[in-house]
């Protein structure tokens, strides 16, 4: 942004700009675009936020699959401009509770560490059918609790068992063969393969020993994957080629049915309203066969809507776990923030 002002830009474009920042940071953010349009500069900002979008923007325009369909002036209603994004009206489900089963996490003094980011001493039970939220700065911690259950940081302290099996310091294939699936923030990074097809993607998670790859078989699996999960794409289409949300679907397409414990790293960051009632219906409808989630967002209301216990990061620290259904947005950001005064 430093770059462009520089520069003697006079139309900013912003897409997606607080995906990945915090609380704090997307305030500074919005407080100096707010400064920049006072000085006669045209700020472009885009987003799937509705929340932002009323909070900053002067005048809105709808876009759906290339086209203009709408433009709406303040006040903005939110159904109204969903309605416009999707032809229909689309709402999140009702919050439901789980009824907890059996353990199937157990961390007990769990510490880890990569670099400046720690924490120490965890304790935790997480129950078949139970979503456990995880909430904090970025770098707080979150995403290396999630590494260390999945074994692909050692912690450096305490125990991890799954299923009632000590899985400590035990290799990330290990982890996946006691029936862990974990699906990492960074789509193409780290959890697809780009160059790759669909297809070839689900012969890469049904392998079987054996000098023959069933081809055929990898196509008719992806193409019920892509019907089941409603992907915009066909088996043979490259997975970058697919937009985010249709990656994202694609990762929780390919964890297999029957998966223990599942640990999600932000699963919904940059997709659109729809997508995300969509994949966490889908998230949920396997919390209901007895899987377990543990998950990080950056999202205060969809840590509370979604989650049923939450646990906060804070310099290395752990809070909770919480009762999401009993806990208010300013009371987790007082936690993310680092204050425990009136909570």
């Amino acid at each position: 942004l430093l770059r462009l002002l520089w520069l003697g830009a006079r139309v900013l474009i912003l897409d997606e700009p607080t995906t990945g920042i915090s609380a704090a940071q997307r305030q500074q953010l919005f407080d100096t675009l707010r400064r920049l349009a006072a000085q006669d500069k045209t700020v472009l900002f885009v987003s799937h936020k509705l929340e932002e979008v009323q909070e900053l923007c002067t005048r809105v325009a709808v876009l759906r699959q290339g086209r203009l369909v709408g433009e709406a002036l303040p006040p903005f209603h939110v159904d109204r401009l969903v309605s416009m994004m999707f032809e229909r009206e689309v709402t999140p489900g009702e919050r439901t509770g789980c009824s907890p089963g059996a353990p199937v996490l157990r961390l007990s003094g769990l510490g880890a560490e990569h670099g400046r980011i720690r924490f120490d001493g965890l304790d935790l039970e997480v129950h078949a059918g139970e979503t456990i939220g995880l909430a904090g700065m970025e770098g707080s911690g979150q995403g290396l609790l999630l590494e260390a259950c999945a074994g692909l940081t050692p912690p450096t302290c305490g125990r991890v068992r799954v299923n009632d099996v000590d899985l400590t310091g035990k290799t990330y294939r290990q982890f996946r063969r006691r029936g862990v699936a974990y699906v990492p923030a960074t789509r193409l990074e780290d959890g697809l393969v780009p160059g790759l097809t669909l297809t070839d993607h689900f012969l890469l998670t049904e392998r079987r020993p054996g000098l023959f790859i069933k081809r055929e078989k990898g196509r008719r699996l992806a193409q019920e994957r892509i019907g089941e999960f409603k992907i915009k794409g066909i088996p043979s289409d490259r997975v970058e080629s697919l937009s985010g949300g249709n990656q994202q679907r694609l990762l929780l397409a390919l964890v297999k049915p029957g998966a223990k414990l599942m640990l999600l790293e932000h699963p919904t960051r940059g997709l659109d309203v729809e997508s995300v009632i969509y994949l966490w219906s889908k998230l949920k409808e396997r919390c209901g066969q007895g899987e377990a989630i543990v998950f990080t967002s950056s999202d205060l209301d969809e840590l509370l809507r979604y989650s049923d216990r939450i646990l906060v990061f804070f310099a290395g620290r752990v809070f909770g776990p919480l009762d999401a259904a009993t806990t208010t947005v300013d009371e987790l950001g007082q936690l993310i923030g680092g204050s425990t005064a009136d909570v």
